[in-house]
């Protein structure tokens, strides 16, 4: 069943006291146009776009009600993914800022843990708290996610005091949306 991600008890006034600089667009801004959903279990694969920039993904949305895991694609760059998270804070943001930079753990099943850091953003009338995770093995994490039943994420919300998050995402139909994922953005990629 569903639940409420720990990320959203951030609130305001932790993004107000981070914030660092403005960022441009978040990836996953909810204002995107949509095309081709398909359902794969508890992932779904589509295209996004928002004027010139367009983007594929694999998404999860069934682990919580208030948050999205997914892995992101370029057509024209298709061999560099990216995982990002989003997190509903529950009030529109009044800017777009970097808030934080913080080391993670991404661990699918007893896998090797794959680690990294996560640029937390906020996106300007948008009520999303946005994880973009850096320096990780996206392509290691692919080849586990299709075989793996869970990732769990261990988050360090801060590099000084071990304050964490831990999430846990099924895998049921990532295999499936990963491999669309890859064929959409090869053929948008050849189309464009």
């Amino acid at each position: 069943m569903p639940c409420r991600s720990p990320l959203r008890r951030l609130g305001a006034p932790l993004l107000v006291a981070l914030a660092a600089m403005s960022i441009s667009a978040a990836t996953l801004a909810e204002n995107y146009n949509t095309q081709g959903l398909e359902h794969h279990g508890d992932w779904q694969s589509l295209s996004v776009a928002l004027g010139a920039e367009r983007h594929v993904r694999a998404v999860q949305r069934a682990s919580y009600t208030d948050a999205m895991l997914s892995v992101n694609a370029t057509p024209g760059a298709c061999l560099s993914p990216w995982l990002e998270l989003r997190s509903a804070l529950g009030a529109q943001q009044p800017h777009s800022e970097v808030v934080n930079a913080v080391p993670v753990d991404v661990l699918v099943d007893d896998h090797r843990a794959l680690t990294g850091r996560a640029v937390l953003t906020t996106e300007r009338g948008d009520d999303g708290l946005y994880l973009r995770f850096d320096e990780l093995d996206v392509a290691a994490l692919q080849r586990q996610m299709t075989t793996g039943t869970t990732l769990n994420l261990r988050i360090r919300m801060s590099d000084s005091v071990a304050d964490y998050w831990f999430m846990a995402f099924s895998l049921d139909g990532a295999g499936e949306a990963l491999e669309r994922l890859a064929v959409l953005c090869s053929r948008q990629a050849g189309g464009a």
